[in-house]
């Protein structure tokens, strides 16, 4: 029972929905920093994932947008891999991550200067980590996706960033709606692949947070 419960709490990267896909232009402008949330349905492992977030369960992953060299964006995020890989932290271009993706959200930070330089740093610095098999939070030598989301926003703030974590079933993890509901963290836009004959719908949520439509063609 402790190791399905373990595996739930998983940010698995799961098989995604056929010819489901948003491609990076139907995207509202990224900034570095940015948390993008894949949609709980992107695979079977972001629905454990979602299931076992105890509020928004509209979400299973979660990366983090940096900035490469020439001005483009790369994301951060806790991979489980292919099956039978060990899984890793990796960065991968923009593409490549919503590659697989039906539903995403794009969530700001509200973190500037030294503690946003921080935030960013931790994220870079952990690349090559193994995946978290374990879903622990007694050492940052392995990370899950939500994980690795909080500690670096830890490191940016100088103190623990999610004081209050889930708890289910005996097990105190950080879940992506943890990150999602943060105070810290504010829904930008979310952007659903429709598919090629109905286009890209992309609903922004202005200052108001009154929804808007519009449809990428």
């Amino acid at each position: 029972m402790r190791r399905q419960v373990t595996a739930a709490l998983a940010c698995l990267l799961g098989a995604g929905i056929a010819g489901a896909q948003i491609p990076p232009e139907a995207l509202p402008p990224v900034e570095a920093g940015d948390l993008l949330f894949k949609g709980a349905n992107t695979g079977a492992g972001t629905q454990l994932a979602a299931i076992w977030s105890l509020g928004d369960k509209r979400w299973g992953h979660v990366g983090i947008a940096v900035e490469n060299a020439d001005g483009t964006l790369s994301v951060i995020h806790a991979d489980t891999g292919a099956r039978r890989e060990a899984g890793a932290v990796v960065r991968v271009s923009l593409a490549d991550y919503l590659a697989d993706v039906a539903d995403l959200g794009v969530y700001r930070m509200d973190l500037e200067g030294a503690q946003q330089a921080a935030y960013l740093a931790y994220a870079e610095s952990v690349v090559g980590r193994p995946f978290d098999r374990s879903f622990s939070l007694a050492s940052d030598n392995s990370l899950y996706c939500s994980e690795l989301v909080w500690r670096a926003m830890s490191e940016g703030l100088g103190e623990d960033a999610v004081p209050a974590k889930s708890e289910r079933m005996g097990r105190v993890y950080v879940s992506v709606s943890d990150l999602a509901a943060h105070p810290l963290t504010q829904e930008a836009a979310v952007i659903t692949a429709a598919g090629a004959v109905n286009g890209t719908e992309l609903r922004e949520m202005g200052g108001d947070k009154q929804t808007t439509r519009t449809e990428a063609r």
